[in-house]
Formats: structure tokens, sequence, C-alpha cells
């Protein structure tokens, strides 16, 4: 008998149909994969069985209640658990107490005279920790622990809802490879021993393969296949719409055979676009990054590579001068720009897109790329640089080219990411900062950053990436520096990063 049974489950947005007439089932002690391309409708089927959004149409029963119409909380109290893509825990509690906060919340106790929240269930809270490998760490701070170790306590506090049903959104995004597979391996443990049913989305395909039980696949708000890992990699209607080549998650030999394909030489100029020295920033009084030399040159594709919390996104922010304390030298185009305001610096040609895309919602497409419209450029000795127009960005994107009137928040995330580039590149920039271009969308949207990053290449516009994906890494760029908690632990080719097995297993955990 199915725990969870969904039936002709639809929504609209406007005139958007996100979610078109689904139904599957799923049983206890089943993991269950949702996936499909960015817009397929995963987030929004995911948020109708939690209660975020209300259907419009179709049923959704748990072990025969009906949940459509029910709040989130009366779907958790029924036996609902969930996680998040980026991690929800009180991070100025220790981790026992994050724990003990959830079991305070299933019990039902929001205020007592006699009894301190710290007292309440240790016992049961360590019992919990200990279930997902994290009793040892109960006393410290979740500020300080690592992402990986965040997304375990996520689960615990999960669990103490003791959950029938377990909602994971995304669960190893941000995650190195070796941890993301120790995870979901953790989960399918947990659902083989405690009968828990998992209805789980994620891009990560080696995930998805190894430890999924069946898999669902949407696109364009209806489910085109479903069956077991083989049966959906053979479909050819998933290929196309979703996996693409397969070049971004496969093994090694077909990573090399695209790069292969696809590599184009680096210019030889001598001067380089970007020059960075002893770069140290801080958030608050703690401080973040220490002495942080970069270097990238016109027509290079330059890596930032660590695991999450390595200091990859905080030199970004601290080279577009987003952070309010920062030192060192930052020669941008000869020129320092280390004191500058940020729009400043994006005047002068630097480009940047954020990992948290910032799109205005309420804006179209087009108006979205009107707003980063910057006049044409000449590089120093007088050719013009790269100048992009609407169009020439709808041929690189064609997602954005059938969409260009749909507000920004109608569109899945995936597409805000593409919008986003697109709207950097409307700045007409000499080089682009972009985070984490492969962080949460689809393998076949991948594929299209790939070739869009090879295109920029050829013309000349240089990037420096922050990444966590390796194989992505290696389809586009010609040099990577790799960081650890702040610090420049290598620098050098992506051959000799391949080479060097100490560093990939240490400071990336491939």
């Amino acid at each position: 008998m199915s725990l969870l049974t969904v039936k002709d489950l639809g929504k609209s947005f406007g005139g958007v149909k996100a979610v078109d007439g689904i139904s599957f089932e799923l049983k206890a002690g089943e993991l269950l994969a949702l996936i499909g391309p960015n817009g397929a409708g995963k987030s929004t089927t995911f948020n109708m069985v939690n209660g975020q959004l209300q259907a419009d149409r179709g049923s959704i029963q748990l072990a025969g209640k009906e949940l459509v119409g029910l709040a989130p909380r009366d779907i958790w109290r029924l036996g609902v658990g969930r996680t998040f893509q980026i991690a929800e825990t009180f991070s100025s509690l220790t981790v026992i107490e994050n724990v003990q906060m959830a079991l305070l919340s299933h019990a039902g106790q929001v205020f007592s005279f006699f009894q301190t929240a710290r007292t309440h269930e240790r016992t049961r809270a360590l019992e919990l920790l200990e279930q997902v490998g994290m009793a040892s760490q109960a006393d410290r701070p979740c500020s300080a622990l690592a992402y990986s170790d965040v997304k375990r306590v996520e689960l615990a506090i999960a669990l103490a809802n003791r959950p029938r049903l377990l909602l994971m959104d995304e669960p190893t995004a941000g995650m190195a490879p070796k941890e993301r597979n120790a995870l979901m391996a953790l989960t399918k443990k947990l659902v083989i021993e405690q009968n828990i049913a998992v209805l789980f989305t994620e891009h990560s395909m080696d995930v998805v393969f190894a430890h999924a039980d069946r898999i669902i696949v949407l696109a364009r708000g209806r489910l085109i296949s479903q069956g077991t890992s083989n049966e959906v990699r053979q479909d050819f209607k998933v290929q196309e719409v979703y996996f693409g080549s397969g070049a971004t998650f496969e093994n090694e030999t077909v990573v090399s055979d695209v790069h292969a394909k696809t590599a184009t030489s680096t210019p030889d100029h001598a001067d380089p676009l970007l020059s960075v020295q002893s770069l140290c920033a801080w958030y608050g009084a703690a401080q973040i990054l220490y002495d942080v030399n970069v270097e990238v040159k016109r027509g290079e594709v330059v890596a930032l590579m660590g695991r999450n919390g390595a200091g990859k996104s905080t030199t970004m922010k601290a080279l577009m001068g987003l952070l309010e304390k920062r030192t060192g030298d930052v020669q941008f185009m000869g020129r320092e720009i280390s004191k500058d305001a940020a729009h400043r610096i994006a005047a002068s040609g630097l480009g940047y897109v954020p990992e948290d895309r910032r799109i205005f919602t309420d804006l179209t497409v087009l108006e979205n790329l009107e707003v980063g419209r910057q006049k044409g450029r000449l590089w120093p000795d007088g050719s013009a640089a790269p100048t992009w127009t609407v169009q020439q960005l709808f041929a690189l994107f064609p997602n954005l080219g059938e969409m260009p009137r749909r507000p920004g928040g109608q569109m899945s995330g995936g597409e805000q990411q593409m919008l986003t580039v697109a709207r950097s590149l409307m700045g007409n920039p000499y080089l682009v900062l972009l985070d984490e271009p492969s962080e949460g969308v689809a393998p076949v949207i991948v594929e299209q950053m790939v070739q869009m990053i090879l295109a920029l290449k050829k013309q000349g516009v240089s990037i420096l990436l922050s990444e966590q994906n390796l194989h992505f890494a290696r389809l586009v760029c010609d040099r990577a520096y790799v960081l650890e908690k702040g610090q420049i632990r290598f620098s050098g080719t992506m051959t000799e990063l391949d080479a060097n097995e100490h560093v990939r297993q240490t400071y990336l955990s491939v």
C-alpha cells in the first residue's frame, strides 16, 4: 500500500501551467527521486506536498488523509518532515540545541516555568545526533561546522518529528562528491531502518542513480517518464530534455572527450586583466580571507575551487567592493580598484554573477536585461571589446528567447541563473566573476553554461569562476586556485590539479 498518493495535481501561475495533471505514488521504505529540467515543476510539486503552495486541482493523500488545503504546520504534525536546499539551522545555537528546539516543537511545548529548553529531551536529541553521526559535535555551535555537517544536523532536526514521509529539497547542494554520497547513503540506511518514505529533488545525477529506488521525471509541468535508474537513463525523451550528452556528470573519459572537442586556446596576453595581491577580508570581526593572490589574463578562464565555506564567494564579493572591511591590492585593467565602490567597479567593466542570482522578480526578462545595459568598450590597444545585444543573448540562451516578457519571479532557478548571466553580459564586461554557475541547475543547462563560457572565452572575455564541480571546471578552465579556510593552498593548470591527488582529496574531497 502506498504511503503518499498524488493524483491529477495541477498548479498555474497566471497563464503558465507550472504543474499539469501529474500523478505518482510512494511507498514506505522507498526513496523516490523527482528530477527534470529547470522550470519542469519540481519545486512547485514539492511545495504543494509540503503545503507551502495550494494546488489548483488534484489530490495529495498521506496514508489516506487529504493534505490539500492544510497548512504546512498541520502537514508537519501528520508526520511529514522536510530539509531545504540551503540548510536551515540556528547558527547561534549549538548542534544539540537545534535538535532540542525541534523536539520542543514536536511536543508542543513553547513555554514552561519549570524546565529550561537546554534540558528538554537531551537524551533523545543525542540519540538523533548519533543516528546522523554528529553526537561527538553536539556542543559545538552550528556556525562552526563544515557545510556537510550542517546538512547532517538538518537531517537530525527533520527526524525529530518522527516523520513517516521526508521531503528533501536538493539535499546535496553545495557539497563535495564524497560528502554527497555519504549523506545519501546515510539517508537510505535510515529509510530502511525506520521504514520512512523519502521524496527528494536533485540535480546531481551520480546521487540519483546511486541511491534512488525509482525516479520520476517532469518536463514543462508534465510527467514524461518514471522507472528505475536504468529505465530512465535509456529514455530518449529524458536524454533530450534533461540529460543532454551527459558529459557534465559522467565518467572521466566522457569529460575528457568533450573537453577535447570544445576547448579553445588561450590568447597570449602578457599583462593580466586582474591582479590581486594580499587580499584580506572580514565579516564583522571574523577574518575570512588571508593574503589571497589571484591573476587572470585576457581570454582566460580561471577557477576558484574549494569546499563550501572555503572563501570562494567571499573573494568575489571582496573584488566587487561588496564587503565593508577588506585590505590588499586589486588591479583591474591597469587601475587600482580596491577602494572603489561596487557601482564604480561594475562601470569599469568587471561583471558579477552572484550565486543567489538577485534578479528583479517583478521585471520581465527584457526589462532585467535593460537594467544591465552599458555602452561598448575598447581594449587598451583601441580594438573593440565584445559587445552584446539582446538578440545575441537570446541566441546564446534560447530558453530566455522563448520568454522575453515573463516576470523574473515566474522563472525556475536555472532560468534565473541564465538571466543573471545575460544581464551581466549586457554590461559588456572585460571580465566576469561567475559564482557557482553549475550549482542547482539541470545537466542540460550546465552544458549550455559550458558552451556559453567557451563562447565568451573565444571572443576574448575573461572569466573567474567559483566552482565545486571539478568535472565542470575541467571542461572550461585553463587554471585553478584551490582555497581552504580563506587561504590559497594550490595554484596551477587544470592538468596539474588533475595530477595532484593530495590536493584533490584533501581540499576538494574528490
